[in-house]
């Protein structure tokens, strides 16, 4: 029977209106730990979701790769977008699940400060007597004499040069690329980039290079030129990213990086969520929460972390990898080849080429993190990546509801409508339909495409046109609700603009 991955999968309905999800019950330590902050927090599950998967990969990214049935050997690290806006709490759940990796990363740098600060002592010795060879140098080659033997010295001193202790850092937070990227080639090479306002690092400079955030998800090697500094080379990386985002600022994000962000394939390697609010139902109980299986899912975390500290400390820097067993594979290899067929014009996926052709690598990563996280011996079994394929279905149609053709009209209008206001900012009210053609959006300045998306403006109350008796120009009033204009009888019937449009 051929595999139809747009099925409807197997879903269950939260108990706090949030919709349907997909069953994690046979993953008995991740469910129960969701549906325990679910029941305690009472915020969207989809925040739940993506911060407990953020922290397994956090923690399992820089111990193992997964091979997929392809033979190709890929990381297993996410990248993770829930979209909510305040009042979510956010902050709340990220915390929850971070808690213990955020603990484990202090308790080590806490431990490597003594280091440190002996470190510092022997620099400090070391400088003053490489500044001495130095300036015996200087003064010997002022005078023409020969340096060979200072020179030799100064070789054997580099060699000398006392190596700084390295952190095991783990989380950056709102953290800058450059900040980012030269902590990994620093300290460790595994990190988690985590931001709970995430507009922070969407309108920052850790999202400017886009190129270097695909590749670093693709475990290629990146390098990082700096004109004040040395430039380096990051081999080996592992980088899990995960934001939680208001939807006016991602909005505003995709208003005026949209294009490029997704040109690039950046969203396409996303687990993107916008989960229903659940204010409103948020009720008071008198019993006091029990964590007992966030406890037990802390536990679990800090033996990944131990694992990795061991790696850190022997800079040991090979990868357990996990493959699928014989009937998952056969089931991978449904499962991409019906994804595929979909990309096709007609297809549930045209136009959203760029995210089908993820997908499948994004169920591979998901299926290994769950394997190793739960404990489950062998290869990767048939049945945990059916759930990894209910996982990702569920995220696809976040992503398709989010992206697809429906969602096109709306990034238009939201592109416009967001270049308009740069124009309302200036304090002017009406602009000239042909000024927008001329100067506006690239993608606007073709008439036909202006016109629609005007019209759909029009009908949402963002703007007006009008025109002036006597004058066949075009007017647009950018902030209709202030009222006070007449629109000229005949001038939103019977004009160009309108007419065109077989209004």
């Amino acid at each position: 029977m051929h595999f139809n991955f747009f099925r409807q999968q197997n879903s269950k309905k939260s108990n706090l209106g949030d919709g349907l999800y997909p069953s994690l019950s046979q993953f008995p330590l991740l469910d129960a730990a969701i549906n325990e902050a679910q029941a305690n927090i009472q915020a969207p599950r989809g925040l739940i979701q993506n911060a407990a998967l953020t922290a397994i990969s956090v923690v399992l990214q820089g111990l193992v790769d997964v091979r997929k049935p392809n033979s190709q050997v890929a990381p297993t690290s996410l990248m993770l977008l829930a979209i909510a806006d305040s009042g979510e709490r956010k902050s709340t759940v990220e915390n929850v699940f971070l808690k213990p990796i955020r603990a484990f990363q202090a308790k080590q740098c806490e431990e490597v400060r003594e280091s440190q600060l002996v470190w510092k002592i022997k620099y400090d010795t070391w400088m003053v007597r490489r500044n001495g060879v130095l300036k015996a140098i200087t003064k010997k080659a002022s005078k023409g004499l020969p340096v060979d033997e200072e020179e030799k010295v100064l070789l054997a001193l580099e060699k000398e040069a006392p190596a700084k202790p390295k952190e095991f850092k783990v989380l950056y937070e709102d953290s800058t690329s450059e900040a980012l990227f030269h902590g990994m080639y620093e300290n460790l090479s595994t990190a988690g980039l985590i931001s709970s306002e995430g507009g922070g690092v969407l309108e920052g400079r850790a999202f400017n290079d886009l190129s270097k955030q695909n590749a670093i998800w693709s475990g290629d090697s990146i390098t990082i030129d700096r004109k004040t500094a040395e430039s380096f080379e990051l081999v080996g990386a592992r980088l899990t990213v995960s934001l939680m985002v208001q939807e006016s600022v991602f909005s505003k994000y995709m208003a005026h990086k949209g294009g490029e962000s997704r040109g690039s394939g950046l969203w396409a390697r996303f687990l993107i969520c916008r989960p229903a609010s659940t204010q409103g139902t948020r009720y008071i109980s008198s019993q006091a929460p029990s964590w007992h299986h966030q406890t037990q899912f802390a536990s679990r975390l800090e033996h990944f972390l131990e694992a990795g500290l061991v790696c850190f400390r022997e800079n040991k820097k090979e990868k357990q990898v996990i493959r699928f067993d014989s009937e998952a594979a056969r089931l991978w290899v449904e499962v991409a080849n019906d994804i595929e067929s979909r990309i096709c014009a007609g297809g549930i996926l045209d136009g959203l080429g760029d995210h089908g052709s993820k997908l499948v690598e994004v169920i591979s990563r998901l299926a290994a993190l769950l394997h190793c996280f739960e404990g489950f011996d062998g290869d990767i079994s048939m049945s945990t990546l059916q759930a990894a394929i209910d996982l990702a279905k569920w995220y696809s149609d976040e992503f398709i509801k989010l992206f697809g053709r429906n969602s096109k009209e709306k990034d238009e209008e939201q592109e416009l409508n967001c270049w308009l206001d740069s124009i309302r900012m200036t304090g002017k009210r009406f602009v000239k339909k042909n000024y927008i053609l001329q100067c506006g959006p690239g993608r606007f300045r073709k008439k036909s495409v202006l016109e629609h998306v005007l019209l759909r403006l029009v009908n949402h109350g963002a703007v007006q046109f009008f025109n002036c008796p006597g004058d066949k120009t075009i007017y647009i009033d950018l902030c209709p609700w202030q009222g006070g204009v007449q629109v000229m009888p005949g001038s939103s019937r019977g004009t160009n603009f309108l007419g065109s449009l077989g209004i």
